[in-house]
């Protein structure tokens, strides 16, 4: 990535008010991971609940050798999201599974949040502007993450649970791409076209969101990213 045209790039709409924004915009949304935090939080999540619940889980995990090497050919990537969720939590009461889920979310607000992001949200919620934290991470923690920022309105993917409140995988489309676009969509007082609309994300996968809303920012995006929205007119954002 050359740092030139990165800067370039980056000083396009960094012109910012006393209030400390750009764009003063009606609804703002923010995706979650690496946009907000510091890392992906998924497989953190996973991993923590393993150790949390060492001697249950260890039988569940047989399969994803396997998993694995069909994610590797195929490439499904929904899929594989589903079955990493069900070998690691698959039949466990939500319950336990909230438990972990509190202790997690503490963890990540205490060391795994980016600073600047959590600025740029407060400064918008200081404004009264509408703000919407959509994100391909589960429902899971992604409501209680959403809790602690003060954010009323959120889009996650949804997990599905059996008869007896048990985890049993993904319900409906992952949370990513045209889907997420859609599900935004489908939300009171959006305007099709994206008008007054701002929306920030890391990843290329929200290229789609970028495109639409009427200022679109990446947030420290990896090269693929970075060289997809240098055409597009987008903010540049280094947190």
């Amino acid at each position: 990535m050359h740092d030139a045209a990165y800067g370039k790039l980056a000083r396009r709409f960094t012109t910012r008010d006393e209030s400390g924004l750009a764009f003063h915009p009606r609804t703002v949304i923010f995706d979650l991971d690496v946009t907000l935090t510091e890392y992906d939080t998924f497989l953190p999540f996973l991993f923590g609940y393993l150790r949390h619940y060492r001697k249950r889980r260890s039988l569940k995990l047989y399969r994803l050798p396997l998993n694995l090497l069909k994610f590797w050919h195929w490439g499904n990537r929904t899929w594989m999201k589903t079955e990493m969720l069900k070998a690691f939590m698959g039949g466990e009461p939500r319950q336990r599974i909230n438990g972990w889920v509190d202790q997690f979310v503490e963890e990540l607000m205490g060391d795994g949040m980016r600073e600047q992001g959590l600025a740029e949200l407060r400064a918008y919620q200081d404004q009264g502007v509408r703000v919407i934290l959509a994100s391909a991470s589960f429902d899971i923690y992604v409501h209680a993450i959403a809790k602690r920022l003060g954010i009323d309105e959120v889009l996650a993917t949804r997990a599905a649970w059996d008869r007896r409140d048990r985890l049993a995988g993904m319900a409906g489309e992952n949370c990513r791409d045209e889907e997420k676009l859609r599900r935004i969509k489908t939300l009171a007082d959006i305007p099709a076209d994206g008008q007054g609309v701002a929306a920030y994300s890391d990843s290329h996968a929200d290229l789609p969101l970028l495109g639409w809303a009427e200022h679109g920012v990446a947030v420290c995006p990896s090269k693929r990213l970075f060289h997809q929205v240098a055409g597009l007119g987008l903010e540049v954002a280094r947190w």
